[in-house]
């Protein structure tokens, strides 16, 4: 394959791959479990189509999003502007560059060879994202704790332990399993700041936050998420279910019912102690488990991406090197 073709291939997917993840986030925090009512039947038709071919399913065939075409993707952050704004460019700027970046994509999918100007549009859009990119994610993991005199379902839940669950595992959990837990919630870019005494539950644009330290141990993504205590409420609740540094967290929107969210902790914990073990050196197929080198991981799991490493402290670096 010509250099080119590949440096050219590879600046569309960090685009594109951007631009659809961003896309997720911020439907989820705003719409919660009905958020797939933004994008149309046309993915869903195409998702439920590949269910009869589940012989060949892939990591993706959960992701409405994955089924979506590139064309209407555009539309889609169009017509969800005040939400996607402060982590993307000008919109004025985005919208009249989208037929040329569609024209690349067309391109690349019909393995035309490329305009000599295409690489150098696409890295250029990139820099461009550099400061959105970076709010995106920052904001996404800056945490905020949660007021334990909160009304609110999931501060009663969880920080002041009137849930079964948090009664059962939070002690024991530490005693036992030596991780400890944690929760909190988190602001998107475009969501307002709550005001005093206000419950987070309910809030469109706040995501919470149930974060395991495992102090020590560690956790195998594949296993964690084929664990069946998981599939009661977490799985089609939860964002994102992240892995950094000796911690698992999982994050759900806090919009969405606050009793079926605290369930869904409850399930998350569990699920956590069942598969956590001493940390070791990774293994050849461990290592190949990590979503920056395999295409074989749910993309709800996230590692060693920019949901799970950037935040406010991280020294300025490229987040998409172009």
């Amino acid at each position: 394959m010509p250099e080119e073709t590949l440096a050219l291939y590879s600046r569309w997917w960090q685009l594109e791959t951007y631009l659809r993840s961003l896309t997720y986030v911020e439907l989820r925090a705003k719409y919660g479990i009905h958020w797939t009512n933004q994008i149309g039947q046309g993915a869903t038709s195409r998702r439920e189509k590949d269910e009869s071919r589940s012989y060949m399913a892939t990591a993706d065939w959960e992701d409405p999003l994955s089924y979506l075409d590139v064309g209407k993707l555009f539309p889609i952050l169009e017509a969800n502007w005040d939400l996607v704004e402060p982590s993307l460019i000008n919109k004025e700027a985005l919208m009249a560059r989208t037929s040329e970046l569609l024209a690349i994509r067309h391109r690349l999918g019909h393995l035309r060879r490329p305009h000599r100007d295409d690489l150098s549009r696409l890295e250029q859009t990139l820099r461009d994202l550099e400061k959105g990119a970076f709010t995106a994610y920052a904001s996404y993991n800056r945490e905020f704790g949660a007021p334990g005199d909160l009304n609110d379902p999931v501060v009663a839940a969880w920080v002041r332990e009137e849930h079964p669950t948090a009664q059962r595992l939070i002690r024991h959990a530490d005693r036992q399993y030596d991780v400890i837990f944690r929760l909190s919630y988190t602001i998107r870019p475009y969501a307002e700041a709550l005001q005093h005494g206000a419950p987070i539950t309910g809030s469109e644009g706040l995501l919470w936050k149930a974060t395991f330290h495992l102090r020590g141990q560690e956790v195998r993504p594949s296993a964690l998420w084929r664990e069946s205590y998981l599939d009661r409420n977490a799985r089609q609740l939860l964002v994102h279910m992240l892995l950094d540094h000796g911690t698992v967290a999982f994050t759900f929107p806090a919009v969405d019912d606050g009793n079926r969210v605290a369930d869904a902790i409850g399930d998350a914990f569990d699920a956590v102690l069942l598969n956590v073990r001493p940390r070791r050196g990774s293994t050849e197929r461990e290592l190949s488990e990590s979503p920056m080198r395999s295409i074989h991981l749910d993309p709800r799991i996230q590692k060693d991406s920019g949901w799970t490493t950037v935040d406010d402290s991280t020294v300025p670096i490229s987040l998409f090197g172009a």
